[in-house]
């Protein structure tokens, strides 16, 4: 049998890096097109079975338009960008070959994909979305096939809302004067964590986390929805009354169920290791 080749443009980032050992790893042969590389996106189309796009959301319809009337029906167009409504319609509406939005829930520091999230969203054709997802759950991945509306839907939560959260966290910390340095001394283990994950969103890409909240159109509601949970938080436990409070917090242990106790074994993991 022929041996599958995978092109990988945008080949040179982080993620692109990682996928490119992945595959390698994997047995595929593995061709990148970077910026600073000879490799053009067009030669990289031509010699590749499928093609990978590891490239900012607004790159995505530059990049298409260049290479999707080349690509041919039995071979493949996929992204790794972080939502899929608008992409996974630019891939379709540029090429005959079959499409797949890709989502890895994890970032380019992941040692390795097992026990790791990674989210297919169908777009065209079967073969290649059963041989990729058979790969990644050979590795050990956890992989889920989700419309690319339920996606976006569900990272205005899981993305949007979390980063939203550490943003204001981070802002917090400035308008009070509490250096992080200061923090330190008095945190908790909880605490510590989040302090932690403050730091590491402002040592990143700033305009990546940021595109994360302001380019996902769902996450207008998603706020919506929290800001109001803010509003009943503060007036059941600042309100004064033993009763109010302890109805509030039983109200919500009762909708989380059984992961608290899976929540709380999970976590205690993460904060012991800190200390080991």
């Amino acid at each position: 049998m022929k041996k599958i080749t995978i092109g990988i443009i945008g080949g040179t980032g982080g993620m692109g890096r990682w996928f490119e050992r992945f595959f390698s790893e994997a047995g595929y042969t593995v061709l990148i097109s970077g910026r600073k590389t000879e490799l053009t996106w067009e030669a990289l189309a031509q010699k590749s079975d499928a093609v990978i796009l590891s490239v900012p959301m607004d790159a995505v319809y530059g990049v298409c338009k260049t290479i999707g009337p080349l690509l041919k029906p039995d071979q493949l167009l996929m992204d790794l960008c972080s939502l899929k409504e608008d992409v996974l319609k630019i891939m379709l509406d540029s090429t005959s070959a079959q499409v797949i939005g890709a989502h890895p829930l994890f970032g380019p520091f992941t040692d390795s994909i097992k026990g790791q999230n990674v989210i297919l969203c169908p777009g065209k054709g079967e073969t290649w979305l059963d041989l990729l997802e058979d790969d990644f759950k050979a590795k050990g991945a956890i992989v889920t096939r989700m419309g690319a509306v339920t996606h976006d839907k569900n990272m205005a939560v899981v993305q949007g809302l979390v980063h939203f959260l550490t943003v204001c966290m981070g802002r917090t910390l400035q308008k009070t004067g509490m250096a992080p340095g200061e923090a330190i001394l008095c945190s908790t283990p909880i605490f510590r964590v989040n302090l932690d994950l403050v730091g590491r969103l402002f040592a990143q890409d700033l305009d990546l986390y940021a595109g994360l909240i302001g380019k996902n159109r769902h996450v207008k509601n998603v706020l919506e929805t929290f800001l109001s949970s803010v509003d009943e938080t503060r007036q059941n436990l600042l309100s004064g009354k033993d009763e109010d409070r302890a109805d509030f917090m039983e109200m919500i242990r009762g909708f989380l169920s059984d992961f608290c106790e899976s929540g709380l074994a999970e976590s205690n993991k993460i904060l012991n290791s800190l200390y080991l």
